[in-house]
């Protein structure tokens, strides 16, 4: 229950850094589709590299403070995940890309579609220029 506690937290938190990361971009006023959208795209990156990851794998630059930090939460002693960790981030991937509400689900097919295609700074700047998502 622990690893479960500490992996739903931090993908919480994740997702309200999400928020701040926009709204100190001066991203305003988006619907909720492409915030929730793009908010989840983020959480769902951050699942992939740092509780689904191999960290001996991985190129963290040295000056990464808070990745090492967040990354060093959930490895266990050899500093890899356990299987645990593993399937829950599995659990939580899969929760966010077949969310089916609208602004969650729907918004993050078309924010991943959109970062898959144009690539993650691209689209960030396609929305904040339009506050839609780049076609």
């Amino acid at each position: 229950m622990l690893y479960a506690t500490s992996v739903l937290l931090t993908i919480t938190i994740s997702i309200l850094n999400s928020f701040d990361f926009l709204f100190l971009l001066g991203f305003r006023n988006l619907n909720p589709e492409v915030e929730e959208g793009i908010c989840q795209v983020l959480s769902y990156m951050w699942l992939e590299s740092e509780v689904l990851s191999d960290p001996s794998t991985r190129n963290l630059p040295s000056t990464s403070s808070v990745a090492t930090s967040s990354s060093s939460s959930f490895s266990n002693k050899k500093g890899g995940k356990s299987n645990v960790e593993k399937k829950l981030g599995e659990f939580f991937k899969h929760q966010i890309a077949h969310d089916a509400s609208p602004a969650y689900g729907g918004g993050f097919r078309a924010a991943n579609a959109a970062a898959c295609k144009y690539g993650l700074r691209r689209t960030l700047d396609h929305i904040r220029l339009t506050g839609t998502f780049p076609l």
